[in-house]
């Protein structure tokens, strides 16, 4: 994470959100307490494989190319080898590797249908705080928590609904709690 803090400060505090959400949304599915530790460690390296990608690609304001945007869609392989390395951490590379795949198989990088609990969660907590974070590429586009959850909740095929669901409590929880989690 280091590593990625220091390539691309932008990745390592979405990386820090996601991980969070990763947690208390595993936790509201009612998850195992090893499996909630699991999917968070894996929120948190969700994207350690963009430090492979160039930082200029990373924060361009305008629409990717087709070659730059296949370099992104790289980043989950790129993540999930270089988790291979350590044993200790073998364990996350599903959620890592997959978690840009989508239930209509319209995701990447292998387009498949059939996507490990683990990516669906880490998935879903990516996309909910790609969409509402203020980036180079989305400033025009950036959504409200509402709107995000709406976006998320009428695209079943692409999402689970009770990931979805779950996601929506944690936020109404913290919301009513007056806890800011969300905000680094």
């Amino acid at each position: 994470m280091t590593s990625l803090k220091h390539y691309h400060y932008t990745t390592y505090l979405h990386s820090i959100r996601v991980a969070k959400l990763t947690y208390l949304v595993s936790k509201k599915l009612g998850l195992p307490k090893e499996e909630q530790i699991y999917n968070c460690k894996g929120g948190l390296l969700h994207d350690i494989g963009k430090v492979l990608v160039p930082v200029s690609i990373l924060d361009k304001p305008g629409p990717l190319t087709e070659l730059e945007y296949e370099f992104v869609k790289i980043h989950p392989s790129y993540g999930s080898e270089m988790l291979k390395i350590f044993p200790s951490l073998k364990d996350l590379v599903p959620g890592v590797l997959y978690h840009h795949e989508r239930l209509d198989g319209s995701g990447y990088p292998f387009g498949v249908s059939i996507i490990p609990l683990s990516a669906q969660i880490i998935g879903i907590c990516d996309s909910f705080d790609a969409m509402t974070t203020k980036r180079p590429y989305n400033e025009k586009r950036l959504k409200s928590i509402h709107e995000a959850i709406f976006e998320l909740k009428t695209q079943l095929q692409k999402y689970n609904y009770k990931i979805v669901e779950a996601l929506e409590e944690v936020l109404r929880e913290k919301k009513g709690n007056q806890q800011h989690f969300i905000s680094i």
